[in-house]
């Protein structure tokens, strides 16, 4: 389970990284709130696995200048909730990370122009989930035995896992304002919209997973899982 301590603290770090950038000109500073989905296929070579589809809700800052911007972000996490273990464990993960990313634009003009702005977007992710089972919870190795066709009494798995985040970017940007004091210049506003499509490749990702069966037996095993995931990420930028 998510600790609330922890998250805050986390946003509170995360937030504390965003820069106070000169703002002379023009107002670059934004607040980003997201939501991500992710497919996620990541794997080992004795059946515990992390795969299905997951969420992510991000709040968290970041800095729009005229070729490029960067968002940092924390994550509260919500799935997989799909069959592992060769699809016989129901397993529900939760957890919590952060993500910063930096685009840079593909393009000549403004990001902010009346366009719409496109690029390369290169991230770094880190989260950290457990799943615990839920419903189905019967092992069969296919051994057509007494002892291979066993219940299971419970099964935790947790998963740190670093990735590296290549994608492409779409962005819907309003005109920059410029520094002021005036009403209209202060109000909040949605400064606007960037889409993201790519994927996540692990660069360090570990798990550790305990079961007991029913008789009361433990098991215990750790290690890397490898594999991929693909995401789409919409971020709603929002400037004060």
């Amino acid at each position: 389970m998510i600790r609330p301590g922890a998250a805050a603290a986390l946003i509170a770090a995360l937030l504390a990284l965003v820069p106070s950038l000169g703002m002379a000109e023009e107002q670059a500073k934004v607040w980003t709130f997201g939501v991500t989905g992710l497919r996620q296929s990541l794997k080992t070579g004795n059946d515990n696995e992390l795969i299905g589809n997951s969420g992510e809700l991000q709040i968290g800052g970041g800095y729009v200048a005229t070729h490029w911007y960067y968002t940092i972000s924390a994550d509260i996490i919500q799935g997989p909730y799909e069959p592992t273990y060769q699809r016989q464990l129901n397993v529900e993960y939760s957890g919590y990370g952060a993500t910063m990313w930096s685009a840079f634009s593909a393009q000549n003009v403004d990001l902010r122009s009346i366009e719409g702005g496109y690029g390369f977007a290169l991230g770094v992710s880190y989260a950290t989930t457990t799943g615990y089972m839920n419903g189905r919870n019967r092992l069969d190795s296919g051994k057509n035995t007494n002892d291979d066709r066993r219940l299971v009494g419970e099964y935790k798995m947790q998963v740190n896992n670093l990735s590296l985040l290549p994608a492409i970017f779409f962005s819907w940007l309003s005109p920059s304002r410029p520094a002021g004091n005036t009403p209209d210049l202060l109000a909040t506003r949605v400064e606007g919209y960037v889409l993201l499509i790519g994927a996540a490749a692990p660069i360090l990702t570990t798990y550790d997973a305990i079961g007991t069966s029913s008789d009361g037996i433990a098991h215990h095993d750790h290690g890397n899982l490898n594999g991929y995931s693909l995401l789409i990420s919409l971020q709603a930028l929002l400037g004060t």
